[in-house]
C-alpha cells in the first residue's frame, strides 16, 4: 500500500479550535460551481469569519462607535437644523400658492421638526443612563420614539387627506398661479434633502441616523411628486393638485405605518435570525474546555439590539468557584457583542430536562391540552 503524502491537518489553535478555516472555500472552488451552490459556500465563507471575528467584535464596536460619534451626532442635528429651515421655505411656498400638493409637503416638513426634536430628546436620553429608575439603561427609548414619530406622521397624513377629499367633493380648489421662486425654493429643499440622504446613507446602521435616512428617502419623493402634481393641477385640470395630495398623504401613511409595526416587533422580542443563534453557539461552546454542551440558545429583541439566554452544560463535579468565573466570563464575552444588550448564562449538569418547565411557576398547576379535556375538567368541577 503506497503511504499516504497528504499533510495532516493544522492543530486547533486558541482562535480556531474547531478548525473552521479549513471549511472555508477558496475563490477557485467557488468559480467552479453553478450559482445556487456557490451563494451557499460564500454565505458559509460568511458566517466562519463572523464566528472567528467575535473575539475582536467588543473592541471593534467601540473603536468604531468612537471614531463615527461626531459624524452621527452631525448627520442627527444636521438634520434638526435644516429640518427648520424646509419648514419654512416649504410653508411660504404652499400660501403663495394655495397648492394643497405643496401644503401636503409643508405639513410633511412640519411632522419633520417634531420628528427631529423627538429623536433628539431620545438620543440624549438613551446615551444618560439612570441606574435606579432605569436598571437596564434606557435605549429601548429610541424604538419609542420612532413610534411616537410614526403616530404623529400618521394622523397628518389622515388630515391631509380628509381636506383634499373635501376640495375634490366641492369641485374647488384654492390654487392660484404659480411664480417661479416659490418653485426655486420647493427646488432648494429637495437639493437639500438629497444630500442629506446621502451622507446619512453611510451611516443608516445607528437607529437615529436610519430614521432620518429613511425620513429624507421618502421627503424626497413627496417633494417631486407634490411639486409636479401643483405644476399639472395649475396647467391642466384643478383636481390633479388634491389627488396628489391623497397619494403624497397615503405614501407618508404606509411608509410610517410599516416603520411603526417594524418597531413594535422589535420591542415584542422578536426572535434574532438562526445565523446569529448559531454565531452565539459557537461563541459559547469554545469559551472554555469546562463547557460540554450548550443546551438552550435564545435572542430576542429588547429594543434594536438583543438580549441573550444561553444554558450550558458542564461536569456535575465542577467546583462552584470554577463554574462561577466561567459563567461570568462567557457573559461578559456575549453582551461584548455589537448587537447584545444584556446575556444571562445558566449553567447546569444535565441535559435531558424539558425546557419549557424551567420558567414555569413552581406551583402552577398544568393546564388541560384540548378542548375536550378543558370540558371534562369543568363538568368535574
Amino acid at each position: 500500500m503506497p503511504p499516504d503524502d497528504t499533510p495532516p491537518p493544522p492543530p486547533p489553535t486558541l482562535l480556531d479550535p474547531r478548525l473552521l478555516l479549513q471549511a472555508k472555500s477558496g475563490p477557485d472552488a467557488l468559480s467552479n460551481r453553478q450559482r445556487p451552490v456557490r451563494r451557499f459556500y460564500s454565505q458559509q465563507n460568511r458566517l466562519i469569519d463572523q464566528y472567528l471575528g467575535a473575539e475582536d467584535e467588543e473592541r471593534a464596536a467601540e473603536d468604531e462607535e468612537a471614531r463615527l460619534r461626531p459624524r452621527v451626532r452631525f448627520a442627527v442635528y444636521g438634520s434638526f437644523a435644516v429640518n427648520c429651515g424646509l419648514f419654512v421655505i416649504q410653508l411660504y411656498a404652499a400660501v403663495k400658492t394655495g397648492s394643497l400638493s405643496l401644503f401636503a409637503t409643508a405639513a410633511d416638513a412640519f411632522m419633520d421638526l417634531v420628528s427631529s426634536c423627538i429623536m433628539v430628546v431620545t438620543s440624549r436620553l438613551a446615551r444618560r443612563p439612570s441606574v435606579y429608575r432605569f436598571p437596564v439603561g434606557r435605549t429601548r427609548i429610541e424604538p419609542v420614539g420612532i413610534i411616537v414619530f410614526c403616530a404623529l406622521m400618521a394622523t397628518v397624513a389622515v388630515e391631509l387627506m380628509i381636506e383634499s377629499a373635501k376640495a375634490l367633493a366641492n369641485h374647488h380648489s384654492n390654487l392660484t398661479p404659480l411664480q417661479p421662486l416659490p418653485l426655486a425654493l420647493v427646488g432648494i429643499a429637495i437639493l437639500s434633502k438629497t444630500l442629506l440622504m446621502v451622507y446619512c446613507f453611510f451611516y443608516r446602521r445607528f437607529p437615529s441616523v436610519h430614521v432620518f435616512f429613511v425620513d429624507h428617502r421618502n421627503d424626497i419623493v413627496v417633494n417631486v411628486f407634490g411639486l409636479v402634481m401643483s405644476i399639472v393641477g395649475d396647467r391642466f385640470a384643478w383636481y390633479l393638485d388634491p389627488v396628489g395630495a391623497i397619494c403624497i398623504a397615503l405614501l407618508i401613511l404606509v411608509s410610517w405605518s410599516a416603520n411603526a409595526f417594524e418597531q413594535a416587533g422589535l420591542l415584542a422580542g422578536r426572535s434574532a435570525p438562526t445565523a446569529y443563534i448559531s454565531k452565539l453557539i459557537y461563541v459559547s461552546l469554545t469559551h472554555s474546555s469546562h463547557i460540554l454542551k450548550v443546551d438552550t440558545c435564545r435572542a430576542y429583541h429588547a429594543g434594536q439590539n438583543y438580549y441573550v439566554e444561553v444554558d450550558v452544560v458542564m461536569d456535575a463535579e465542577t467546583p462552584l468557584l470554577v463554574s462561577h468565573d466561567v459563567g461570568q466570563s462567557l457573559q461578559r464575552k456575549l453582551e461584548g457583542l455589537a448587537d447584545v444588550e444584556r446575556a444571562f448564562v445558566h449553567i447546569d449538569y444535565e441535559h435531558e430536562h424539558d425546557i419549557y418547565e424551567e420558567h414555569k411557576p413552581l406551583y402552577d398547576k398544568t393546564e388541560p391540552k384540548s378542548f375536550r379535556e378543558q370540558i371534562r375538567s369543568c363538568l368535574s368541577n
